[in-house]
C-alpha cells in the first residue's frame, strides 16, 4: 500500500489529490527517482506520460506502476512555460511519450537528446493538440 507520509517527509512540494494521484510542484526528476529506487515504493515502470492542455498551462501525468506490488500511481506536474526536465535518465520508456508530447503539444523536455517530431512533418508549424492551435486550410505535403 502506497505510504504518502514517507514521500511527504522527503519532499515538501508533493501533495496528495486522492489515493491514486499526487501533484509535484517542483523537483519532478528527484521525486520520480525516489519513487523508483526506494524499496518502500518500487515504482519501477513508467507506463505512459499523458499531456492535458488546460489553456493556461499543461498538465503532464506520469503513470507509474510497481512490478512487485502491481500498485499504480499518477504523478502530475504542471508547466506554464512549456519546459520540463526529461525523465529519460530514470525511465528509458519515457522517450517515445516525450517525443509525442513535444510534437503534438510543444512541450520541450530539457535534457532529452532524442527529442524530435514523430507524427507531424519536420516543417509543420504549430502543435495540433493545443487548444490554441488554429488549423489552416493548406494541404499537407508529407514528402518534400
Amino acid at each position: 500500500m502506497f505510504n504518502f507520509s514517507i514521500l511527504k517527509s522527503k519532499f515538501n512540494n508533493v501533495n496528495m489529490i486522492n489515493n491514486g494521484k499526487i501533484v509535484v510542484n517542483s523537483e519532478l526528476v528527484q521525486v520520480l527517482d525516489y519513487l523508483k529506487n526506494t524499496p518502500e515504493f518500487d515504482f519501477d515502470m513508467l507506463t505512459s506520460i499523458i499531456a492535458v492542455d488546460l489553456k493556461d498551462k499543461i498538465e503532464l501525468i506520469n503513470q507509474l506502476m510497481s512490478s512487485v506490488t502491481s500498485e499504480t500511481l499518477s504523478v502530475s506536474y504542471y508547466t506554464d512555460n512549456f519546459t520540463v526536465p526529461t525523465v529519460t535518465n530514470i525511465y528509458k520508456s519515457s522517450n517515445f511519450d516525450e517525443c509525442e508530447i513535444f510534437d503534438l503539444f510543444g512541450v520541450e523536455f530539457v535534457g532529452n537528446e532524442n527529442l524530435k517530431r514523430l507524427f507531424m512533418p519536420e516543417n509543420w508549424i504549430g502543435h495540433p493538440l493545443l487548444k490554441s492551435y488554429v488549423q489552416n486550410d493548406e494541404r499537407l505535403v508529407w514528402n518534400d
